[in-house]
């Protein structure tokens, strides 16, 4: 079966029906212009998202500078204690101060010297 219809007809007794412009319906808002518009927005987003997250980080070198020469600086003093027989034990009290007592290899306790004892220990030693 075929049918050709011609868009210039119109039946002898149908009412004259006008053409409407889209031009009016376009400046209406409609809410599937918004929705549109919504869904692009979350999709550059997601978009930027990915790309962000597909970028490796740069491999970390190590410590930064500072960190080392205290690392360092806690060597040197570690290795000086161990050459004269001596350690450092760190404890927390019940109230959650932290003690640092200086001890012989054995453990037997040769005295408290506290965290600025510590810190003074590490001064000597940069």
């Amino acid at each position: 079966m075929e049918a050709n219809f011609d868009p210039r007809y119109q039946a002898p007794n149908a009412p004259a029906m006008p053409w409407t412009s889209s031009a009016s319906a376009h400046d209406r808002a409609s809410g599937f212009g918004d929705t549109l518009k919504r869904a692009k927005r979350a999709a550059n987003a997601k978009r930027a998202q990915r790309t962000l997250m597909s970028v490796p980080a740069a491999p970390l070198d190590g410590p930064p500078p500072e960190v080392q020469r205290e690392m360092l600086a806690a060597a040197r003093v570690w290795q000086t204690l161990a050459a004269q027989g001596k350690e450092l034990r760190f404890g927390q009290s019940a109230d959650g101060r932290v003690s640092v007592e200086l001890t012989d290899t054995s453990g037997r306790a040769l005295d408290v010297i506290g965290p600025s004892g510590l810190f003074r220990l590490l001064q000597q030693a940069s």
